[in-house]
């Protein structure tokens, strides 16, 4: 017995029919997994391959692959970080977020802001391609943060992550049984800040122009010695000449004066670097850091 379909029955507003409704395109957050975890050295951007990631690509809304990853397509192959995004018609970035320490679960940071993924795709990909595997990937996700004029903007990470995604889904593909706030919340608890150290010096033994100083020691590359005292031992400068430069919880003096990093004083290594002047005698320098 023949009847009424889906398609034949008006909808309004927006949508046709019944079926244009049962077709619209809903994203949705899914909560973190383990095994999607990056390792990454200074990088803004790293490459997502099957292994770390299943499933397929959902590009856009005009031919929605129900069930993929949200990703925008690049103008461009994978492997070069960007800032591209696709968006909803209300404004809502549909292929941002969130990422996370995979060891303390704690938000990652970037000049005290916190840093967000953006799921990208290659600029071959097509809508509900297969994520590619290893040595043939087509996704990848760039780190960004939430600039002062409300941009996304690239930002290198040095930390083992773990990221989430978002998959789109038509409305006749939603799942029956959902957790509409997709998840646990954040932790009910105060937040804990960094505890800032403090290691000083006191110029012993003169050092000379540019001379490296190993600062859990004191020491220096040629004939400088200096005197160390407070939290010298466990001193860090940071993972890279980068990360020292835009860690603003990291700070060099001389002689009381504040140094400007990777100018006035430049990273040799996480425990060393050097001063382009001379240290007499007498002259102190301090490190602040957090931990």
């Amino acid at each position: 017995m023949g009847g009424i379909n889906k398609r034949q029955i008006v909808y309004g507003g927006n949508f046709a029919t019944l079926y244009d409704r049962a077709k619209q395109a809903k994203v949705k957050t899914l909560p973190f997994v383990s095994t999607q975890v990056v390792t990454l050295t200074d990088d803004e951007y790293a490459l997502i391959d099957s292994s770390i990631l299943s499933g397929n690509i959902s590009l856009d809304t005009t031919s929605v692959y129900s069930g993929g990853v949200v990703a925008a397509k690049l103008s461009q192959a994978v492997g070069t970080a960007a800032t591209t995004e696709i968006s909803d018609s209300l404004g809502n970035v549909a292929n941002i977020v969130s990422i996370r320490d995979s060891t303390t679960k704690d938000p990652i940071k970037y000049l005290d802001n916190e840093v967000f993924g953006l799921i990208q795709a290659d600029v071959s990909a097509t809508d509900g391609d297969a994520i590619g595997a290893a040595e043939s990937e087509n996704l990848q996700i760039s780190f960004v943060y939430v600039a002062t004029d409300n941009t996304l903007t690239l930002c290198p990470v040095t930390a083992t992550i773990e990221f989430q995604v978002r998959k789109m889904f038509t409305d006749e593909n939603l799942p029956v049984y959902e957790v509409e706030s997709a998840g646990a919340g954040p932790d009910i608890v105060s937040p804990v800040g960094p505890v800032v150290k403090v290691a000083k010096y006191i110029v012993a033994t003169a050092f000379v122009v540019n001379e490296v100083i190993t600062l859990t020691t004191g020491g220096g590359a040629a004939d400088g010695v200096a005197t160390p005292s407070g939290d010298y031992a466990s001193v860090t400068l940071g993972a890279s000449a980068n990360a020292f430069r835009d860690d603003n919880t990291v700070e060099v003096l001389e002689n009381g004066v504040e140094q400007v990093k990777s100018t006035d004083f430049i990273w040799d290594s996480s425990t060393t670097g050097h001063f382009i002047i001379a240290l007499d005698v007498g002259d102190t320098f301090t490190v602040k850091f957090a931990v």
